[in-house]
């Protein structure tokens, strides 16, 4: 079976897009308590460093996160093509 690289590709850019704008929000609002769930999730204290969003930073996040999670499903797809 070979993998559709492109779409593949793109769902997971979509996906990351809609996570990071949840999470984005979550910081927003509560930031604190953001920052609490995330120290228990990730085992790291990471409560002294909330920050504001902005909406440059919102948006280069989204961006960022979203291509770069694209471009490695794409690779990883393409690969798994290759050597399967």
């Amino acid at each position: 079976m070979k993998l559709n690289v492109w779409a593949l590709a793109r769902a997971v850019g979509i996906v990351t897009a809609v996570v990071f704008a949840i999470c984005a929000f979550f910081v927003a609002v509560a930031p604190e308590a953001t920052a609490a769930l995330l120290s228990y999730l990730l085992h790291v204290d990471l409560t002294g460093l909330v920050r504001p969003i902005t909406r440059a930073s919102f948006f280069a996040g989204l961006l960022a996160l979203s291509i770069g999670a694209s471009v490695l499903a794409a690779v990883m797809a393409w690969l798994y093509n290759r050597w399967a």
